[in-house]
């Protein structure tokens, strides 16, 4: 089948404008009518046995490579979208919608779901002024190097295969949050549609409940959003430093001092990582305007009170810098596990406690790392209850990661860690989120909004 163009999708849009789905759900006294499905919609319905279903149901982890959807669909346009909401609430079935595939628990592999499949629903990033309107399966290298050449950006994370709509549902933290907030916060506008199969364009003036929870409340917030409208800003040249550390608690202190103080064009984070033979490495990667990347080092040196071990020193375009930070424009499947907790203070107690879990898992042998990344500056400007993302006084998150398939020793690990970190952690980053925390452990005070307007624009669960 021929990949759909934007004009494909305006006409899905139309026609599904003058049409009225009826669907409601009725007992799967008979199985889904996938023959019927597939003749309904533009875009394909792969089936388990089909030639195209082992390849298009993989996701970027390859830990949930096992994993089997009831089918991949891949909508060419709206239109196909609402036949397959109306296809789920028929026979009583779910479905996993789908961009990047990053998903840490692998909610994206729709094991026992419809996998909607949003990877083809990718058309070129369009600006309008100074908004951007990205489409569902954009991913961000391609958002990132288009606004580039227009000399705009949108602040995101580093990962460049990651797909730019799960990113912003989660939140977004990134090198620039400090600067420009998280990517949901530069959202005016998405287009969806909900569980009932309704299209809506939500903004803080249209369906503003559905807005709210979409911006840091996840993906199944109630609805599958099709397009979203950012707020864009000047792409500007970056400066960029490494530095490397004795492996002390003060480094970590000093850090979080120095985020909480400094200019916030500046970005730093924190990487503690297993040598695999009983020891630690710490570094510490800054990001800031191109030409203060020596003094910002020095000023983060002069915080922190310990001698950096040595330096480096980039700078360059913003693209240049997209590349750099993302390891390149695309990046390979593999293997992880990860988790996460969010701190609302960094106390030498806790310092050592992070340093600590890390030096556990190198003495055993295995990999592992602790990264920190700011939650200061810009993030601080919205209110806990403004958008669902709540983490909007905290000092930092903290990702624990492993790669490698070693999965039941790096979940042990993980857990133990967060254990060990008490009180200290207030919660978890939705977009790190871990099988089987209560959805409360991400969104804090915000979860029973969340949860009531999901009900509402998702009667049925269908997502």
């Amino acid at each position: 089948m021929n990949t759909p163009t934007r004009r494909t999708v305006l006409a899905g849009a139309a026609a599904a404008a003058a049409t009225t789905l009826t669907v409601r759900p009725t007992s799967a006294s008979t199985g889904p009518d996938w023959t019927g499905l597939a003749r309904a919609m533009a875009g394909p319905v792969y089936l388990p046995g089909s030639s195209q279903y082992a390849s298009s149901k993989l996701v970027f982890n390859t830990r949930f490579d096992a994993a089997r959807p009831l089918a991949v669909v891949r909508p060419a346009n709206q239109a196909d979208i609402q036949q397959v909401v109306a296809f789920a609430r028929r026979y009583g079935l779910h479905l996993s919608p789908r961009a990047g595939g990053h998903s840490y628990v692998g909610a994206s592999a729709a094991a026992g779901r419809i996998a909607l499949d949003l990877r083809g629903y990718a058309w070129p990033t369009t600006v309008s002024g100074s908004t951007a309107t990205v489409y569902a399966g954009s991913t961000l290298y391609a958002v990132k190097s288009a606004l580039a050449a227009r000399g705009l950006a949108v602040p995101t994370g580093t990962c460049p295969t990651v797909g730019a709509a799960g990113l912003t549902l989660g939140g977004g933290i990134g090198v620039e949050s400090r600067a420009h907030g998280l990517t949901c916060d530069r959202l005016v506008a998405m287009t969806v549609v909900t569980g009932t199969g309704q299209a809506l364009r939500v903004s803080a003036s249209s369906h503003a409940d559905l807005f709210w929870a979409l911006r840091g409340g996840g993906g199944g917030a109630g609805a599958i959003v099709t397009s979203l409208s950012y707020a864009t800003h000047p792409a500007t040249a970056k400066g960029i430093f490494r530095l490397t550390f004795p492996v002390t608690a003060a480094v970590l202190t000093g850090w979080a001092r120095w985020m909480s103080t400094t200019a916030r064009s500046r970005w730093a984070g924190v990487h503690v990582d297993s040598d695999l033979r009983g020891g630690v490495r710490l570094s510490i990667l800054g990001v800031t305007n191109a030409g203060d990347e020596r003094a910002a080092a020095a000023s983060l040196i002069s915080t922190i009170g310990v001698k950096a071990t040595s330096a480096s020193y980039r700078s360059g375009s913003y693209l240049d810098a997209v590349v750099y930070l993302g390891g390149g424009t695309t990046s390979p499947r593999q293997p992880f596990i990860a988790g996460s907790d969010v701190l609302a203070a960094l106390s030498t107690t806790t310092a050592e406690t992070i340093l600590g879990a890390v030096r556990a898992r190198s003495r055993a042998g295995a990999g592992g790392s602790a990264l920190l990344d700011p939650l200061t500056g810009a993030v601080g400007d919205i209110a806990s209850a403004a958008t669902a993302f709540p983490w909007r006084d905290h000092v930092a998150s903290l990702q624990w990661y492993t790669g490698g398939s070693a999965y039941e020793s790096a979940v042990r690990w993980i857990g133990d860690s967060r254990r060990a970190l008490g009180t200290a952690s207030r919660g978890g980053y939705l977009n790190y989120l871990e099988s089987g925390d209560p959805l409360s452990r991400y969104l804090a005070g915000n979860t029973n909004r969340r949860q009531q307007i999901m009900r509402a624009y998702d009667p049925y669960a269908v997502m």
